[in-house]
This record gives C-alpha cells, sequence and structure tokens, in this order.
C-alpha cells in the first residue's frame, strides 16, 4: 500500500470516529434535556416491601372475611335472595293416612248415606252415639236408616287400632276434637301396625283386577249403594243387557237410578279413563 492510500485511509477513519463522537455527545444532551422533567422518585424500603407484598393470605379461621370490592357485590346478593320459606311438612297424622286410602271411597261423596267428611250436621246424631259405638260400626260393619257401612270399610286388612284412628280423625273435622293422633293418643288407642297395600299384583288378573282392589271392591264387594256384588251373576245380567259401552259410561260419569248410585270414576276422579273401562271389563268378565 502507498504511503498517499495510508493517508487517505487516516483521514476517512478520523472523520468517521469524529461523527460518531458528534452523534454520541448529542444524544447524551439531548436524553439530558428530556429526563430533566421526570421527577426521579426514590422509594424507601418500607414502600418497596408493601409494593411486593402478597395481595392476600389464606383464611384458615372459621370466620368469613370480608374482601375488598367482593364483599360490595355479595351484599346485594344476599339482599335479593328472597328469606328460606320454611318447607311444609307432610301431615304425620296417620288417620288421615287411613282416610285417604280406605274412607274417603264413601265418605267424600256421601256414598250409601256415609257422612260426608266435614259435615257437622251430618255427624251430629252420630257424634252422640259415642265414639266407642262409631269405632264398632266400623269394625262390625253396619245396616240402618242411616246408611250402610261394609265391615272394615271394605278392606279386611283395616286393623281395630286403624279404625279407631280414622274415626278420630273425621271427628275432629267436625270439632269433636284437637285433630285424629291427638284425640288417638288420649284414648290411649295403639299405635296403627304397618297398613297392608290392598292392591293386588297386576299379574294375579291385569289392570281391571289392580283397580279393583284400589277402588270398586268399597262398594262392589258388600253391595254398598246398591251395587252389583262382584261374582254376582244375576244382579249383573241386566247390567250387561245394556252394553259395554253403557256401562262404561256409567262408571266414568256416574249413574243414579233404581235404587243405585254410582259415583263418577268410583268417587276417584285421579283415575285414568282406560283404567276406569279395565275395572269394567273385570267385573264384567267375572260375572259370565
Amino acid at each position: 500500500m502507498s504511503t498517499h492510500d495510508d493517508s487517505v485511509f487516516i483521514r476517512n477513519f478520523s472523520l468517521l470516529l469524529a461523527g460518531l463522537c458528534v452523534i454520541g455527545l448529542t444524544a447524551f444532551v439531548l436524553a439530558k434535556l428530556v429526563n430533566k422533567s421526570v421527577p426521579y422518585i426514590h422509594s424507601e424500603p418500607k414502600q418497596i416491601s408493601a409494593n411486593v407484598a402478597p395481595v392476600g393470605v389464606v383464611n384458615a379461621g372459621s370466620e368469613a372475611v370480608a374482601v375488598a370490592g367482593v364483599a360490595s357485590a355479595a351484599a346485594p346478593a344476599a339482599a335479593a335472595a328472597p328469606a328460606a320459606t320454611p318447607v311444609a311438612e307432610a301431615s304425620s297424622d296417620p288417620g288421615k293416612a287411613i282416610y285417604d286410602k280406605v274412607c274417603f271411597a264413601c265418605h267424600a261423596q256421601g256414598i250409601a248415606g256415609a257422612p260426608k267428611h266435614g259435615d257437622v250436621a251430618a255427624w251430629e246424631p252420630r257424634i252422640a252415639q259415642g265414639r266407642d259405638t262409631l269405632i264398632k260400626h266400623v269394625i262390625d260393619g253396619f245396616t240402618g236408616q242411616s246408611g250402610m257401612m261394609p265391615p272394615r270399610g271394605g278392606n279386611p286388612s283395616l286393623s281395630d287400632a286403624d279404625a279407631g284412628l280414622a274415626v278420630d280423625y273425621m271427628l275432629a273435622a267436625v270439632g269433636s276434637g284437637g285433630g285424629g293422633a291427638a284425640q288417638a293418643a288420649e284414648a290411649a288407642v295403639p299405635a296403627p301396625a304397618a297398613a297392608q297395600p290392598a292392591v293386588a299384583s297386576a299379574d294375579a288378573g291385569g289392570k281391571g283386577k289392580e283397580i279393583y282392589d284400589q277402588v270398586c271392591f268399597v262398594c262392589h264387594t258388600p253391595g254398598a249403594a246398591g251395587a252389583p256384588k262382584l261374582g254376582d251373576k244375576p244382579a249383573w245380567e241386566p247390567r250387561i243387557a245394556k252394553g259395554i259401552d253403557t256401562l262404561y259410561a256409567n262408571s266414568l260419569n256416574g249413574f243414579m237410578g233404581n235404587g243405585t248410585m254410582m259415583p263418577p270414576k268410583g268417587g276417584r276422579p285421579d283415575i285414568a279413563d282406560d283404567d276406569v273401562k279395565a275395572a269394567v271389563d273385570y267385573m264384567v268378565s267375572d260375572a259370565k
């Protein structure tokens, strides 16, 4: 390399260094000017500790801890929530349970002269006979001018104690006591044995027999209110002659005439029409 080339290189390199120094100084001056308007914040050790502290701690105690931002949102929700309403407990009166299972079939509709539940006027002459007499009529059955009562309400599984509880419940409804359970306790009636279901299994005779054993037996077993007894062919013949559709209609809609009274669906409006018809089919087939 010649001396001329060396001179050119040194000159250019020197100019480059000078330019870089100028740029660096300019940047330094500008940085100072900019930072001059920004205050320098010096954090104390306490402030630094507060800044790096955890946002919360685990609550191992039993008391609820109010948290900022959360409590304020929970409070309106708690205020908006309705007060807890106590759920009404199912009736524990065993007398009512027995009435709903057996007695209602006649006493709800007044079938065969049975005094309706809660009918004070109808119950007054019976109350005058005394509680023991009424229970005896339930157990042994009763036939008289005032009506007809099949033994044990047509349910042979009804125990003597159950009969007393049912009578007490109905007497309480007409103001002669403080409730079936209370009267039973006062009369020292023993607790009822577990009620035996009156419903036979469906495979013993199909749906028709099942419905008969649930409802129809109350009148058709003892022949209450002029109902033809199950299996009584002479009593069923004139009815069968009317046709099955007529028997269906009388069972579904009720019937009264010729000394016979049949409430709609045997006093059980909750039973399906097809089930009522099945019961009719069962009784008709048993009478043939």
